[in-house]
């Protein structure tokens, strides 16, 4: 069984790809828009960025999971750290040190989760490659 998950995950890996791609870019999208602040409820904006960094994470290891946990960090921050940054320059959004802060526990809460299922599993992800 365990050979046939790692089959169709490898032979599903460009659908990975492209729902990877799409998701950060629509994450990207809204996160870049023009759009008035939320009033009330940053908590609920806080978790939002805390869950769309953890789901890239997760989409990133399912799409590349040879990349090593250091630069899938670092790929996945520096998208929460552009959407800060452009948030920055536009005159009805605000970059938020808090948002940023929730980007890095999600983009971490998705590498452990990452680190448990493989050591979970006894698997790294590269066998999937070579079947």
């Amino acid at each position: 069984m365990w050979r046939s998950v790692t089959q169709r995950w490898a032979q599903h890996r460009s659908t990975f790809q492209i729902m990877f791609v799409a998701v950060v870019a629509l994450g990207m999208f809204f996160g870049m828009r023009p759009t008035p602040p939320f009033g009330s409820g940053q908590w609920l904006m806080t978790s939002f960025h805390m869950a769309g960094l953890l789901v890239c994470t997760l989409l990133s290891y399912l799409a590349f999971p040879r990349w090593r946990w250091w630069l899938r960090f670092g790929m996945m921050s520096g998208v929460g750290l552009s959407v800060e940054f452009v948030q920055y320059f536009h005159p009805t959004r605000s970059a938020d040190l808090d948002d940023l802060f929730a980007n890095t526990i999600g983009v971490v809460m998705g590498l452990v989760a990452i680190a448990m299922w493989q050591r979970r599993n006894g698997w790294n992800g590269l066998r999937a490659e070579s079947s």
